[in-house]
């Protein structure tokens, strides 16, 4: 079962395809396979994904159109076509590219978060931005296109530096330009081969990526659009050094949908009991990227507040706070900094318990430094004992770190 949701499970993540997901656990694994009960488990389609249908970007989307596709994999609908990178920038067009893959550090501000958990713009934005500082090939769909499965790319490279990555983005491109992303993938290409191995400057190589499963359907009139950088900040921290790639030819392969297959329908989810825990402050969250038009560095600050909650079964109050900060030049990759404080506390009567991490992450050109603290602070109104009972069993030393 494969959904557009966020890090969440099914039954109560965005955007809202929410499904009875705790009864169909229930129904396709522990009743079939664990208790024996024949209920036909075993003859489902053993694969039910959401096919998205094309949509305006929204990186806080509360839900998004499709349909559910009841699919078995190897589908005898999917067949493969091989698009060429064309020298006019195109998919399918004639001639060999000769393009110069050099983003700047900054590109990659609208990639979302690597692992999304609700609507604090944590879903990839509009990629139109990231598109224009990319190399870009465009397929015209007239008729739209169905996708399912997972494209593969295959290039030919030279690099400037031993180092280097190459980022990969379908896009779905509206005719008023307006670009969603439908799947992409990354290559250190130090990974083309194993074991790991240098670049040797100047010399050409060919490498294949394979970008993320999707299940996707453009509407007619949209393009589908392939955008290659060699940044994606702060989603991938940079390659030691700027770097200049030079893309000789290339083709990408496609998993093409015939667009009609069998349907699924869940059930709705289950009902949640009501929240019990009583709200004392609201939560709050901000999302801001900040470009400094002086110096050029560039800055993405997150805040988070939980609000404070209590519990009215035993009294326990929570709230968890963070900061995050990820600053970058777009001229130097070494300039890569990220720095967290996220701290929690909890508190009953007179008794609390707070927890302060900060974390940074900055490199050089040879080495990436992290620094971690963690400070608990506890604070009891009960007085220690002065006196230790003799119980003639055992004496512990104790010893205060």
């Amino acid at each position: 079962m494969v959904g557009p949701w966020v890090h969440q499970y099914p039954h109560t993540a965005v955007p809202a395809l929410r499904i009875a997901f705790l009864t169909e656990m229930m129904k396709s694994w522990w009743d079939r396979w664990l208790k024996g009960t024949p209920n036909g488990a075993e003859d489902w389609p053993n694969y039910r994904v959401w096919m998205l249908d094309s949509a305006p970007p929204d990186a806080s989307a509360p839900e998004r159109p499709g349909r559910w596709l009841a699919e078995t994999l190897p589908s005898r609908r999917v067949t493969e076509r091989v698009l060429a990178l064309g020298a006019d920038g195109t998919l399918g067009g004639a001639g060999a590219p000769d393009r110069l893959i050099r983003t700047p550090q900054t590109l990659g501000a609208a990639a979302g978060e690597f692992f999304p958990m609700g609507l604090n713009a944590e879903m990839p934005g509009d990629q139109r931005e990231d598109d224009a500082y990319s190399v870009c090939f465009d397929l015209t769909c007239p008729d739209g296109l169905a996708l399912l499965g997972a494209a593969r790319l295959d290039l030919t490279l030279t690099s400037d530096q031993p180092f280097g990555l190459i980022v990969a983005r379908l896009n779905d491109v509206a005719p008023d330009g307006a670009s969603v992303r439908i799947a992409h993938g990354m290559l250190n290409l130090h990974h083309r081969c194993d074991p790991p191995a240098p670049l040797t400057p100047g010399q050409t190589i060919t490498v294949t990526l394979t970008l993320d499963q999707m299940a996707y359907r453009l509407a007619p009139g949209h393009r589908l659009r392939l955008a290659l950088s060699n940044s994606y900040w702060p989603f991938v921290w940079p390659s030691p050094g700027p770097v200049a790639l030079r893309l000789t030819s290339g083709a990408l392969t496609l998993p093409v949908h015939a667009g009609q297959a069998p349907g699924w329908e869940f059930a709705p989810p289950e009902p949640l009991p009501p929240p019990r825990l009583r709200t004392l402050s609201p939560a709050r969250e901000t999302r801001e990227r900040i470009i400094d038009a002086i110096s050029g560095f560039e800055r993405l600050r997150l805040t988070s507040d939980s609000g404070e909650t209590e519990n009215p079964d035993h009294g326990l109050r929570t709230r968890a706070t963070m900061t995050e900060e990820w600053s970058i030049h777009p001229d130097d990759p070494l300039s890569a900094a990220c720095a967290i404080r996220w701290t929690q506390a909890f508190t009953r009567g007179d008794w609390s318990v707070t927890t302060e991490v900060e974390a940074t992450q900055t490199c050089d050109a040879n080495t990436i430094r992290l620094q971690a603290r963690l400070v608990a602070h506890i604070k009891d109104a009960r007085e220690p004992p002065e006196t230790i009972e003799r119980n003639f069993v055992a004496n512990v030393a104790r010893k205060h770190v």
